[in-house]
Protein backbone atom coordinates (compact mmCIF):
# COMPACT_ATOMS: atom_id res chain seq x y z
CA UNK A 1 0.00 0.00 0.00
CA UNK A 2 1.15 3.41 -1.06
CA UNK A 3 2.47 5.46 2.07
CA UNK A 4 3.05 9.11 2.80
CA UNK A 5 4.25 11.62 4.77
CA UNK A 6 1.90 14.90 5.35
CA UNK A 7 2.31 17.37 7.61
CA UNK A 8 0.07 17.75 10.50
CA UNK A 9 -1.73 20.47 9.41
CA UNK A 10 -2.58 18.36 6.29
CA UNK A 11 -5.07 15.98 9.17
CA UNK A 12 -7.71 17.71 10.19
CA UNK A 13 -10.43 15.86 12.84
CA UNK A 14 -10.17 12.89 10.16
CA UNK A 15 -10.20 14.55 7.24
CA UNK A 16 -6.72 14.61 5.05
CA UNK A 17 -5.49 16.91 2.41
CA UNK A 18 -2.98 16.14 0.16
CA UNK A 19 -0.51 18.34 -1.42
CA UNK A 20 -0.95 19.67 -4.64
CA UNK A 21 2.39 17.74 -6.03
CA UNK A 22 1.24 14.59 -4.12
CA UNK A 23 -2.11 14.77 -5.22
CA UNK A 24 -0.66 14.82 -8.72
CA UNK A 25 1.51 12.12 -8.02
CA UNK A 26 -1.56 10.24 -6.35
CA UNK A 27 -3.90 10.79 -9.86
CA UNK A 28 -1.51 10.92 -12.63
CA UNK A 29 1.69 9.13 -11.35
CA UNK A 30 0.49 5.82 -9.56
CA UNK A 31 -2.85 6.03 -11.07
CA UNK A 32 -5.39 5.52 -7.77
CA UNK A 33 -8.98 5.42 -7.67
CA UNK A 34 -9.57 8.94 -5.81
CA UNK A 35 -12.98 7.50 -4.69
CA UNK A 36 -11.96 3.95 -4.05
CA UNK A 37 -8.66 3.49 -3.28
CA UNK A 38 -6.67 3.55 0.25
CA UNK A 39 -3.44 4.54 1.18
CA UNK A 40 -1.07 5.11 4.63
CA UNK A 41 -0.57 8.45 5.70
CA UNK A 42 2.36 9.28 8.04
CA UNK A 43 2.19 12.62 10.41
CA UNK A 44 5.79 12.14 11.40
CA UNK A 45 4.51 11.34 15.33
CA UNK A 46 5.09 7.08 14.68
CA UNK A 47 1.27 6.85 13.95
CA UNK A 48 0.40 5.41 10.54
CA UNK A 49 -2.93 6.75 9.48
CA UNK A 50 -5.09 4.15 7.27
CA UNK A 51 -7.16 6.81 4.97
CA UNK A 52 -9.95 5.63 2.34
CA UNK A 53 -9.57 8.43 -0.66
CA UNK A 54 -12.62 10.12 -1.16
CA UNK A 55 -12.38 12.04 -4.31
CA UNK A 56 -10.73 15.82 -5.46
CA UNK A 57 -11.79 18.83 -4.55
CA UNK A 58 -10.16 21.71 -6.79
CA UNK A 59 -6.77 20.33 -7.68
CA UNK A 60 -6.18 18.20 -4.05
CA UNK A 61 -7.19 14.72 -3.46
CA UNK A 62 -8.66 14.41 0.31
CA UNK A 63 -9.78 11.73 2.27
CA UNK A 64 -11.07 10.53 5.68
CA UNK A 65 -9.14 8.42 8.15
CA UNK A 66 -10.14 5.06 8.76
CA UNK A 67 -8.41 3.57 11.89
CA UNK A 68 -4.70 3.92 13.18
CA UNK A 69 -1.91 2.24 14.02
CA UNK A 70 1.83 2.51 15.83
CA UNK A 71 4.40 2.34 12.83
CA UNK A 72 7.71 0.93 13.25
CA UNK A 73 9.49 2.49 16.57
CA UNK A 74 12.98 3.79 15.86
CA UNK A 75 16.30 2.15 17.87
CA UNK A 76 16.21 3.30 21.01
CA UNK A 77 19.60 3.95 20.37
CA UNK A 78 19.73 6.89 17.68
CA UNK A 79 22.60 6.76 15.34
CA UNK A 80 23.36 10.32 13.29
CA UNK A 81 26.41 10.49 10.90
CA UNK A 82 28.77 13.41 10.09
CA UNK A 83 30.25 13.81 6.87
CA UNK A 84 31.74 16.05 5.07
CA UNK A 85 30.32 18.08 2.38
CA UNK A 86 30.92 17.13 -0.64
CA UNK A 87 29.21 16.76 -4.51
CA UNK A 88 25.29 16.85 -4.65
CA UNK A 89 25.33 13.32 -5.94
CA UNK A 90 27.34 11.93 -3.40
CA UNK A 91 25.75 13.68 -0.63
CA UNK A 92 21.82 13.05 -2.10
CA UNK A 93 22.94 9.52 -2.17
CA UNK A 94 24.43 8.98 1.30
CA UNK A 95 20.85 10.76 2.66
CA UNK A 96 18.62 8.13 0.48
CA UNK A 97 20.67 5.33 1.38
CA UNK A 98 21.39 6.01 4.89
CA UNK A 99 17.26 7.06 5.42
CA UNK A 100 16.77 3.55 4.12
CA UNK A 101 19.30 2.16 6.59
CA UNK A 102 18.09 3.43 9.46
CA UNK A 103 19.83 6.51 10.25
CA UNK A 104 18.29 8.77 12.44
CA UNK A 105 20.64 12.42 11.91
CA UNK A 106 22.40 13.75 9.18
CA UNK A 107 25.31 15.82 9.93
CA UNK A 108 27.29 17.65 6.96
CA UNK A 109 30.21 19.55 7.83
CA UNK A 110 33.13 21.28 6.08
CA UNK A 111 36.95 20.42 7.02
CA UNK A 112 40.49 21.77 5.84
CA UNK A 113 40.02 19.21 3.25
CA UNK A 114 36.61 18.76 2.03
CA UNK A 115 36.18 19.15 -1.80
CA UNK A 116 33.10 21.60 -1.32
CA UNK A 117 33.68 24.73 1.33
CA UNK A 118 30.30 26.49 1.04
CA UNK A 119 28.48 26.87 4.05
CA UNK A 120 26.19 28.92 2.60
CA UNK A 121 22.48 26.79 2.84
CA UNK A 122 21.31 26.61 -0.43
CA UNK A 123 17.37 26.20 0.25
CA UNK A 124 16.70 24.63 -3.37
CA UNK A 125 19.15 21.87 -2.30
CA UNK A 126 17.80 21.25 1.67
CA UNK A 127 14.24 20.95 -0.16
CA UNK A 128 15.55 18.43 -2.47
CA UNK A 129 17.64 16.09 0.58
CA UNK A 130 13.83 16.96 2.22
CA UNK A 131 12.27 15.18 -0.30
CA UNK A 132 14.74 12.20 -1.32
CA UNK A 133 14.79 11.70 2.58
CA UNK A 134 10.81 11.44 2.99
CA UNK A 135 10.28 9.36 -0.38
CA UNK A 136 12.95 7.01 0.87
CA UNK A 137 11.35 6.93 4.44
CA UNK A 138 7.85 5.94 2.77
CA UNK A 139 10.00 3.66 0.95
CA UNK A 140 11.52 1.56 3.68
CA UNK A 141 8.71 2.14 5.78
CA UNK A 142 9.66 4.06 8.37
CA UNK A 143 7.53 5.96 10.97
CA UNK A 144 9.34 9.46 11.35
CA UNK A 145 11.91 11.34 9.00
CA UNK A 146 15.24 11.56 9.61
CA UNK A 147 16.72 14.91 10.56
CA UNK A 148 18.86 16.83 8.26
CA UNK A 149 20.93 19.98 8.99
CA UNK A 150 22.11 22.82 7.65
CA UNK A 151 25.94 22.11 7.03
CA UNK A 152 28.63 23.49 9.74
CA UNK A 153 32.40 24.05 10.29
CA UNK A 154 34.19 21.24 11.42
CA UNK A 155 34.60 22.98 14.84
CA UNK A 156 30.72 23.88 15.02
CA UNK A 157 29.93 20.24 14.08
CA UNK A 158 32.12 19.05 17.02
CA UNK A 159 30.93 21.70 19.26
CA UNK A 160 27.00 20.85 18.55
CA UNK A 161 27.76 16.60 19.03
CA UNK A 162 29.10 17.34 22.28
CA UNK A 163 26.03 15.61 24.47
CA UNK A 164 25.90 12.65 22.24
CA UNK A 165 26.80 9.80 24.41
CA UNK A 166 28.99 7.72 22.49
CA UNK A 167 30.72 9.40 19.17
CA UNK A 168 33.27 7.25 17.37
CA UNK A 169 35.40 8.53 14.35
CA UNK A 170 36.14 6.28 11.96
CA UNK A 171 40.18 7.16 10.60
CA UNK A 172 42.50 5.58 7.83
CA UNK A 173 45.11 5.61 10.21
CA UNK A 174 43.68 3.86 13.03
CA UNK A 175 45.15 0.21 13.82
CA UNK A 176 42.90 -2.27 12.21
CA UNK A 177 43.05 -4.13 15.78
CA UNK A 178 40.44 -1.26 16.86
CA UNK A 179 37.64 -2.38 14.17
CA UNK A 180 34.19 -1.35 15.27
CA UNK A 181 32.72 -4.46 17.18
CA UNK A 182 30.06 -4.85 19.99
CA UNK A 183 32.15 -4.16 22.23
CA UNK A 184 32.65 -0.46 20.95
CA UNK A 185 28.55 -0.02 21.95
CA UNK A 186 29.16 -1.34 25.48
CA UNK A 187 29.00 2.26 27.11
CA UNK A 188 25.51 1.78 25.88
CA UNK A 189 24.10 -1.17 27.46
CA UNK A 190 21.40 -0.79 29.57
CA UNK A 191 20.55 2.51 28.81
CA UNK A 192 17.35 4.02 26.90
CA UNK A 193 17.12 6.26 24.18
CA UNK A 194 20.72 6.76 23.89
CA UNK A 195 22.68 8.43 20.97
CA UNK A 196 25.24 7.55 18.83
CA UNK A 197 27.20 9.41 16.32
CA UNK A 198 29.95 8.43 13.30
CA UNK A 199 32.03 10.67 12.16
CA UNK A 200 33.22 10.45 8.77
CA UNK A 201 36.05 12.04 6.74
CA UNK A 202 36.14 14.13 3.60
CA UNK A 203 38.17 12.47 0.17
CA UNK A 204 41.00 13.75 1.56
CA UNK A 205 40.36 12.17 4.80
CA UNK A 206 41.11 13.42 7.94
CA UNK A 207 44.66 15.67 8.88
CA UNK A 208 46.18 14.11 12.06
CA UNK A 209 45.10 17.68 13.61
CA UNK A 210 41.81 17.26 12.62
CA UNK A 211 41.41 13.43 14.79
CA UNK A 212 42.85 15.16 17.59
CA UNK A 213 41.05 17.71 17.83
CA UNK A 214 37.79 15.62 17.52
CA UNK A 215 39.30 13.41 20.17
CA UNK A 216 39.50 16.71 22.51
CA UNK A 217 35.91 16.40 22.07
CA UNK A 218 35.25 12.86 23.41
CA UNK A 219 35.49 10.76 19.96
CA UNK A 220 37.09 7.81 20.04
CA UNK A 221 38.81 6.53 16.79
CA UNK A 222 37.86 2.59 15.11
CA UNK A 223 38.91 1.61 12.13
CA UNK A 224 36.10 0.32 9.21
CA UNK A 225 37.89 -2.35 8.17
CA UNK A 226 41.36 -3.35 6.32
CA UNK A 227 40.41 -1.35 3.10
CA UNK A 228 39.94 1.92 2.55
CA UNK A 229 36.53 3.23 1.53
CA UNK A 230 35.12 6.35 -0.74
CA UNK A 231 33.38 8.55 1.74
CA UNK A 232 29.81 7.90 0.61
CA UNK A 233 30.40 4.26 1.04
CA UNK A 234 32.18 4.60 4.20
CA UNK A 235 29.10 6.68 5.48
CA UNK A 236 26.77 3.56 4.44
CA UNK A 237 28.69 0.70 5.46
CA UNK A 238 29.73 2.57 8.62
CA UNK A 239 26.27 3.24 9.33
CA UNK A 240 24.72 -0.43 8.03
CA UNK A 241 27.46 -2.14 10.87
CA UNK A 242 26.65 0.31 13.23
CA UNK A 243 22.90 -0.33 12.88
CA UNK A 244 23.78 -3.94 13.27
CA UNK A 245 25.09 -4.05 15.92
CA UNK A 246 22.66 -1.66 17.75
CA UNK A 247 19.99 -4.44 16.86
CA UNK A 248 22.37 -6.74 17.98
CA UNK A 249 22.91 -5.10 21.81
CA UNK A 250 19.01 -4.32 22.02
CA UNK A 251 17.84 -8.00 21.46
Amino acid sequence: MDRFFLHPDQIIEGTVTFPDALSKQIRKVLRLDTKKDAVVVLDNSGREYLVQLDGVTGNLVTGHVMDWQAGRPEPMIQLSVAYSLAKREKIEWIVQKGTEIGIARFIPYVSSRSLVQDLNTNRARQDRLEAIAREAAEQSQRSRLPILLPVSSYGDMLKNTASYDLKLIAWEGTAIVQRVCLQTLQPLVGKKEQSLVLLIGPEGGFSAEEVSQAESFGFEQISLGNTILRMETACLAGGAILRHLIDMLLM
